[in-house]
């Protein structure tokens, strides 16, 4: 599979280093405005450097187009890339609006080129095997979850972070894997309250703190922090009736069960990048017609949620959803 990577910032080398031990995917070339980064992208993977997709397409044969761009410039690639008859993996957030992501969406409803979206977390072993043990009954019902997701601020091109209008502060571009992991895991959203420091003078320290409330009577908190004095860092705890299920990656123990005794609970030590399970999952679907893991609509529907949250900040309300959009 011939994959063109356009936006060769952190996330760009992050998908560059994952290509690099993927079999019979070949990146072959890289594309950024800043030639220079494009340039050191490329030469992770041995392929050549291009100021622009254009000028990316126009020399290279590229069957998959990888988007790491800033999320304001989401859509417009991706719908010209489906144009096209491209497929798209698109790094998460699925765009900046509820509108951008209609379009995308649109764009790819034919059966023409596929779109797969990046939602890393759904590949961490730690996240799948609390997933399972919620889906076989282990603990219980779920009655309350706790997530929280750390990290310092992030400097892009044109330090595109800092502006939340664009980048969507933390509540779009950090804590939305919290919001996918727990719809994937325990069903739609009902209702949406949060509070934050959205939009007031010290931008590059961005807090949340989010209530979600589940159709099937769960409820969650959510955390995110931008600006964090420390490594990243994220930890989950989901309470069942039955045992209490935890993980932080700052303990040597991915995972702690705390109540009856479990079938089973590994440590999950593994040496392999989720980034690399996650994007070779996706050439696999585009190759054997396989369904994703994450379906687009699970990133318009994660998209859904952040943006109530940014709401329910802003105005200081709840946010009802009301399902599937």
């Amino acid at each position: 599979m011939r994959v063109g990577l356009v936006g060769a910032g952190f996330m760009g080398g992050v998908h560059l280093g994952a290509y690099a031990n993927i079999p019979k995917t070949e990146v072959v070339g890289v594309a950024d405005a800043r030639i220079e980064s494009a340039e050191a992208g490329a030469a992770l993977v041995g392929a050549r450097a291009y100021a622009s997709y254009e000028d990316l397409v126009a020399a290279e044969d590229v069957e998959v187009v990888d988007v790491c761009l800033p999320t304001a410039f989401h859509r417009d690639l991706a719908l010209k890339a489906a144009g096209e008859g491209r497929h798209v993996i698109l790094e998460k957030p699925i765009a900046r609006t509820i509108e951008d992501a209609e379009e995308i969406l649109d764009a790819f409803s034919g059966e023409g080129p596929r779109l797969f979206v990046g939602h890393v977390v759904r590949f961490f072993p730690e996240y799948v095997r609390i997933k399972e043990k919620i889906e076989a009954g282990e603990l219980g019902t779920v009655g309350v979850v706790r997530t929280s997701r750390r990290s310092p601020f992030l400097r892009g091109w044109n330090d595109w972070y800092a502006d939340w209008r664009a980048s969507g502060g933390v509540l779009l571009d950090l804590v939305i894997h919290d919001f996918d992991f727990l719809r994937w895991a325990l069903g739609e959203v009902e209702r949406v309250y949060a509070r934050g420091v959205l939009g007031r003078e010290y931008n590059r320290l961005d807090y949340a703190l989010v209530t979600l409330r589940f159709e099937g009577g769960a409820i969650a908190h959510v955390e995110g922090h931008w600006g964090y004095p420390g490594p990243f860092n994220y930890s989950i705890e989901v309470a069942g009736s039955r045992a209490l299920l935890t993980a932080d990656s700052r303990e040597p123990a991915l995972l702690e069960w705390i109540g009856e005794t479990p079938s089973e609970v590994p440590d999950l030590v593994s040496g392999r990048s989720p980034y690399e399970a996650e994007l070779e999952h996706f050439i696999r679907c585009i190759a054997k017609g396989e369904e994703p893991v994450v379906e687009a609509r699970d990133a318009y529907e994660a998209l859904r949620i952040s943006l109530a949250a940014t709401e329910s900040v802003l105005t200081g309300e709840p946010v009802t959803l009301g399902g599937r959009g």
